[in-house]
């Protein structure tokens, strides 16, 4: 008999297969080697991965770092003919290590509560579109209509 896993989701997922740059965010009084130092904030380096989903408050991606639940992210996401990358901050809510290593190196799948799009916190921004029947919110927003101007650029015009 299969084990039945409880769905704890709270928004639907869209499947996107984005770049992302990462590096945790330490604190100057736990980290000091070997760092960039923003402020006062310590950065480590920049860390290399792809995203998997999406959602009103989350993604998901893939990269060759283990994370641990609580670290908090800076996150840089690339669109597709986008010179700017989009810049989000996330708190890990699990990292685990991948079944079988991915074609481009990555070992290890992460889930982030995403917290804000460039200054802009998320969570005031989730609503409901009843329109179609589904959770939106900044990050959405944000992706899609970055794609929705791709799209366009690219339409053959008859």
């Amino acid at each position: 008999m299969k084990k039945q896993i409880k769905e704890r989701r709270k928004y639907e997922r869209y499947e996107t297969e984005l770049e992302v740059l990462f590096h945790v965010k330490y604190n100057l009084e736990t980290k000091v080697s070997f760092q960039l130092i923003r402020g006062k904030v310590a950065l480590a380096g920049k860390y290399m991965g792809v995203t998997r989903n999406v959602s009103a408050e989350g993604l998901r991606f893939n990269s060759s770092r283990k994370l641990t639940r609580g670290n908090q992210l800076y996150l840089e996401i690339f669109l597709p003919e986008q010179r700017k990358p989009i810049y989000m901050t996330g708190e890990v809510r699990w990292s685990k290590k991948l079944s079988k290593r991915k074609n481009n190196g990555f070992m290890f799948d992460t889930g982030v509560k995403l917290i804000t799009v460039g200054r802009r916190r998320i969570a005031p921004t989730v609503h409901f579109e009843k329109k179609y029947g589904v959770y939106w919110s900044i990050v959405l927003d944000t992706i899609f209509s970055s794609f929705k101007k791709i799209v366009r650029k690219h339409q053959i015009v008859r």
